[in-house]
């Protein structure tokens, strides 16, 4: 009984004194997920190219469009899909056209996606493709309408024919974080 009463009490001062502490509102951490995965086409061309455009506000929900405070990449992913032998090599991972990373290895190293994080030694990163990454993020800030290009090229290794059902991944993994009121 007298927890109940010293909780009214709190409850009543907080509400007379003009406490905002109530009112106030609060950050939440969104995913920003940022990935594209490049199909490998079967036949004789060992080689492969692709580009996909990524409008970032098609990545969350819209209600928090227009209440982001910040927005970062805290990792960065490569990934295979698919069964092949040999390795992938000269593969390199564009965004807006800027080197973000290069990566080569045996492509079953890449069916457990490496990353960032994990200090991969697989993939490198490239300063001026970073700076890019962390550019089209703050410009998502003030612009929902931003849209980046996220490019992957590379060769694969060993005698064609290429099989088929072979891709190359890459993820960003950002955040935003959104004031709720």
């Amino acid at each position: 009984m007298k927890t109940k009463a010293l909780l009214l009490l709190l409850l009543g001062v907080l509400a007379t004194t003009g406490s905002t502490c109530i009112n106030d509102g609060f950050l939440i951490a969104v995913n920003l997920p940022i990935s594209a995965c490049f199909a490998i086409n079967p036949g004789p061309s060992t080689s492969f190219d692709g580009t996909v455009a990524i409008k970032l506000a098609e990545q969350i929900d819209l209600s928090n469009i227009e209440n982001i405070q910040t927005v970062r990449y805290y990792d960065i992913r490569v990934s295979s899909q698919g069964t092949y032998p040999d390795s992938v090599v000269n593969g390199r991972a564009f965004i807006n056209n800027i080197l973000l990373l290069t990566y080569s290895g045996k492509w079953s190293d890449f069916t457990t996606p490496q990353s960032l994080l994990q200090n991969s030694t697989l993939i490198q990163t490239q300063a001026a493709g970073l700076n890019e990454l962390v550019r089209v993020l703050n410009q998502f800030k003030t612009d929902p309408t931003t849209t980046l290009y996220l490019r992957a090229t590379g060769r694969l290794t060993g005698a064609p024919p290429v099989p088929s059902g072979l891709s190359v991944c890459v993820e960003i993994l950002a955040q935003v974080d959104a004031q709720v009121q």
